[in-house]
């Protein structure tokens, strides 16, 4: 397969990073597959949208080195990237119409269908046709003349979330720039080099406690809820929660009153809700953040670039019988701890203390889960433009879910339209069926008693202010 593809054009480029191939070793075992965001455009009526987004996809391409390169050898202990000569937009950029007679209307179960599939699709070399890991869906509906949804997925090693967020923003932006010149289906790759890895940008220090804390497997304890043990196949099961801008403006004021940040009061709200749907021999429950390292890192890495730069934090939390804001500021404190060690004593640093990351891997399988959930907090997008033939609204953000890693991913990003959506993904057979929707029931009921108590203080400040 390898000479085939040097002798097809595909140029050699560099060698992984280490948390780049924390995520080829994932796909290649079918632990963990793709990532997903989502944005909600809006459109003047009766603009078609292939013809602009495939000239935005085209400035797109040309602009990033990262999205002509894909993973090689990730079966072997050095994978590396190579770059394809060219792409053919047509091969990575699905329509999808819906279909008159479905039995939803809400587009919101459709999405969530549409995005389960594509969490349960893998990106594959193909002797065959080698396609980049990325794909983009575009769905339209014949009763919204209006929008349109455009689901772009991607291979973890190619990017963390934010730059998938920012991907998005130059998208709506090169959209907005397209003139009606037809823009050809092919595409040729940019020749430039890919930027280095996250360890060959900054070092990730660990001291020899976090190291010995990494070698050692300590069981949770009985009253730990994790889940199942860790198994495979794995099948990714999907369902998202959309707040209103009422709610999701309560959260952030509340969250700021309370001298907190929104990811925490999100971490807390996640495992409340869990608490309240668990057995009354489960206290205990480990939650896991993803954080950003991209502030910590020097040029040419900027907000803008596209990479790979997340490590994560932990909080252990005791069963509290209703939301606690003492537990959203003991949970800000904790993230704000992982992150003053800039990067250092994270999971993402041991990597490199890893010998074989496919063994590794796989030893993990039929242990228990450390972890009850993690939640990814990619914030919010950037303000409405206004005045474009293509904009976007709201967003998502969602996942494949993980065989050996936290029994629930929650997912979360601010659309322009202020709403807070929470993309919830499961492994089937690892919970109970049917517990993500109580979960999420349970969320919104603490969600609404929040609006109240935030109600009653708004009304007191203005009768103070008065």
């Amino acid at each position: 397969m390898e000479e085939v593809l040097h002798e097809a054009g595909f140029t050699p480029l560099r060698l992984l990073g280490h948390a780049e191939k924390y995520s080829t070793t994932r796909s290649h075992l079918g632990i963990y597959l793709n990532v997903g965001l989502t944005a909600r455009y809006k459109r003047s009526s009766g603009v078609p949208v292939k013809p602009a987004l495939f000239h935005a996809l085209s400035r797109l391409i040309s602009k990033h080195p990262i999205l002509s390169a894909i993973p090689f050898a990730t079966n072997t202990q050095n994978p590396y990237f190579v770059r394809v000569p060219n792409i053919k937009l047509s091969e990575v950029v699905a329509f999808m119409k819906d279909d008159a007679n479905s039995p939803s209307s809400d587009w919101r179960e459709i999405l969530d269908n549409v995005l389960e599939g594509q969490h349960n699709c893998p990106f594959e070399i193909q002797p065959n046709k080698v396609l980049p890991f990325w794909r983009l869906c575009v769905l339209e509906s014949s009763n919204w003349p209006t929008g349109f949804i455009l689901v772009f997925m991607f291979h973890h090693s190619l990017m963390d979330t934010k730059s998938a967020l920012s991907l998005h923003d130059e998208l709506e932006g090169y959209m907005a720039q397209y003139v009606g010149i037809e823009p050809s289906d092919k595409v040729n790759s940019p020749p430039g080099a890919l930027i280095p890895p996250l360890e060959g940008l900054y070092t990730l220090s660990v001291s020899q406690e976090f190291l010995q804390s990494q070698e050692k497997y300590s069981e949770p304890s009985a009253d730990n809820w994790t889940a199942a043990p860790q198994f495979t196949p794995v099948k990714s099961r999907f369902s998202s929660l959309w707040l209103s801008e009422a709610d999701t403006n309560t959260l952030i004021t509340l969250s700021k009153k309370e001298q907190t940040s929104v990811t925490a009061t999100l971490q807390v709200l996640v495992a409340t809700s869990i608490f309240s749907v668990l057995p009354s021999t489960y206290y205990t429950l480990q939650g896991d953040c993803a954080v950003s390292l991209r502030k910590f890192l020097p040029e040419p890495v900027t907000t803008t670039t596209l990479g790979c730069y997340v490590g994560s934090s932990s909080t252990t939390y005791r069963r509290k019988p209703s939301f606690d804001w003492n537990e959203a500021r003991r949970t800000k404190l904790a993230i704000e701890h992982a992150m003053a060690q800039k990067g250092g004593d994270m999971p993402v640093g041991y990597l490199a203390f890893i010998q074989n990351q496919h063994h590794w891997m796989l030893q993990k399988l039929g242990r228990k889960r450390m972890s009850a959930f993690e939640l990814s907090n990619i914030g919010a997008s950037s303000t409405l433009r206004g005045g474009s033939n293509f904009e976007i609204e709201s967003m998502l953000f969602s996942q494949s879910s993980n065989a050996c890693g936290a029994a629930i991913k929650v997912s979360a990003v601010t659309g322009r339209d202020g709403r807070l959506a929470l993309g919830f993904t499961w492994q089937e057979g690892a919970i109970e069926d049917g517990m993500i929707e109580e979960v999420k029931r349970a969320l919104m009921g603490e969600v609404e008693r929040l609006a109240v108590s935030g109600k009653d203080y708004f009304v007191g400040l203005k009768e103070w202010l008065l």
